[in-house]
């Protein structure tokens, strides 16, 4: 039996395991022989196991198991343990020493602090009545000598508790790693060989192991002098994929060639179970509830059709495979590694966005088109600028061709501010509409010395029931006389409720847009 070197040389990682094949050449006798590679995940899925030779004929490949120090194969880690347990032990017991040297040796102080204390009440009592002790002054520098004694041995055995406490400290840190290595669990791939002639031959072994996964992550970095909303110049951002993996599955992939793939063998095993679908008819009730709620628009284009976050990779169905652009190293640490499997570069249009019921600030956006070759995998996206990192934003699964919108963070420079006020009349005992008039202000300032553009949105809210109804009032219905404000009053509204501003702030300008509408509902309507 032989010992193989057989590095891990590619890796297929799948979204919860990966396929790892390794691959050694090996001089091989005329015969039958046995070929043991070892350092193999211990959690290497057996029925999986395949292995094949150039220049032999394999007859059987088996994973063996074992507990061992396989860091120390000579078995010295045990005894260093049972070592280091004795002399922890000591180390314990010469601790409780000290810290009984402590408390004795603070008790006897404190007992000479009294006697020195109430020596010196005695003495000046006696001087108080004339009494003159001929020997006082040598019985006092007895107790001083004796208490600074005290003081030192207390000291003493406070330094040496402290000691022992440090190496016992030490001592319980390297018994853990001694015990960890002892304590690891180990596997070998065996395989049994026959060859026609003597010379070299080639094992590959590929199997699969669980403790494995990755996620896509991206990079965005824009450019140019149109930074900030200022228009002129050539933007465009530098797009790039990341496969963020990890792995703890107890070896490590040194140099390898690694490949991310989005195939799901494990689905279509089992057929979805199916369940009844219940009807119940119950009485129309008298009273309409009605309730405002918040609804998400998808819509296709601008990375916006897919989910905000995913619990696994969403890939629109079509099963990926990416590539790392060279071989990289993986360590079994869990920790997360970014891989780079691709990117392009696109020229941007930027925009300032305010959409003030949701933010106080004005957003840079960039729309960009997505120029890869594959769609871009929905996950989380690093903005850098000129001056570095500047945020992190979620991105929707994106096909090749199709627009991405991009926030880069706020624009220092333009302020908005708005405020909203609702009044109620409620209709009279004879019937009628009750109704809620809403007014919203909404100011924009412009602090810098370049000129904006800035396109504010506001919502008003779109009724599903007959017995509720929107109102919105005309342009300017709502004017406000504001000394250095421009009012802007043209707008846009679209049928899901979106009014839309587009204002154009000089330097140092300020500009005021409003907004007016009535929400009507029938008496009997509740929850408005």
């Amino acid at each position: 039996m032989s010992t193989a070197a057989a590095p891990v040389v590619a890796v297929t990682v799948l979204e919860d395991r990966a396929q790892v094949t390794r691959r050694g050449t090996l001089a091989v006798a005329a015969g039958q022989q046995r070929v043991v590679i070892e350092g193999v995940s211990p959690v290497l899925v057996d029925k999986t196991l395949l292995c094949v030779a150039t220049g032999a004929r394999v007859l059987d490949a088996r994973c063996e198991r074992y507990v061992a120090p396989w860091r120390d194969p000579d078995g010295a880690s045990t005894a260093l343990a049972a070592t280091l347990h004795t002399e922890r032990i000591e180390v314990r017991a010469a601790l409780a020493a000290a810290e009984s040297r402590v408390v004795a040796a603070a008790n006897e102080s404190s007992a000479l602090d009294e006697l020195l204390g109430a020596a010196l009440t005695d003495l000046a009592v006696a001087a108080t009545r004339g009494v003159t002790l001929a020997d006082a002054a040598a019985r006092l520098g007895e107790l001083d000598a004796a208490a600074a004694a005290a003081r030192v041995r207390r000291a003493e055995a406070a330094l040496a508790a402290l000691a022992a406490n440090a190496s016992l400290t030490r001592l319980e840190a390297r018994l853990m790693r001694v015990l960890a290595q002892a304590g690891d669990d180990a596997a070998r791939i065996v395989v049994d060989l026959v060859a026609e002639q003597a010379g070299e031959a080639v094992v590959e072994c590929r199997y699969v192991v669980p403790g494995a996964a990755w996620r896509p992550y991206h990079r965005a970095q824009l450019s140019g002098p149109g930074t900030g909303g200022v228009e002129g110049g050539d933007v465009g951002v530098a797009w790039e994929t990341t496969a963020c993996v990890w792995q703890a599955t107890g070896e490590d992939w040194l140099a390898a060639d690694l490949t991310f793939s989005l195939e799901r063998a494990s689905l279509g095993i089992t057929p979805p179970e199916l369940a009844d679908d219940e009807l119940r008819t119950r009485r129309r009730p008298d009273t309409v509830t009605v309730e405002a709620r918040e609804h998400e628009q998808q819509t296709t284009g601008l990375g916006a059709s897919g989910p905000r976050e995913v619990p696994g990779i969403d890939d629109g169905g079509l099963g990926l495979v990416l590539r790392g652009a060279r071989p990289v190293s993986v360590h079994a640490d869990g920790a997360p590694h970014r891989v780079p499997v691709g990117g392009w570069t696109s020229p941007a249009e930027l925009a300032l966005i305010a959409i003030p019921l949701r933010s106080p600030w004005v957003h840079v956006r960039a729309r960009l088109t997505n120029r890869g070759a594959l769609p871009i995998l929905a996950g989380p996206v690093d903005l850098i600028l000129a001056a570095g990192y500047v945020g992190r934003a979620e991105i929707g699964f994106v096909a090749p061709g199709e627009r991405v919108d991009l926030g880069f963070g706020p624009e220092a420079d333009v302020r908005v501010h708005r405020d909203e006020v609702r009044t109620r009349e409620d209709a009279g005992l004879l019937g009628g509409w009750n109704v809620q008039t809403v007014r919203v202000a909404l100011r924009l300032s412009n602090l810098g010395r370049a000129a904006r553009h800035v396109a504010v949105t506001e919502r008003v809210p779109v009724s599903e029931v007959e017995q509720v109804e929107i109102v919105t009032a005309p342009e300017g219905a709502y004017p406000l006389d504001e000394i250095g404000a421009l009012q802007i009053t043209a707008r846009q509204i679209d049928d899901k409720g979106l009014v839309t501003w587009q204002v154009s702030l000089p330097a140092h300008a300020r500009r005021v847009v409003t907004l007016e509408y009535k929400i009507r509902s029938k008496s009997g309507v509740a929850g408005v």
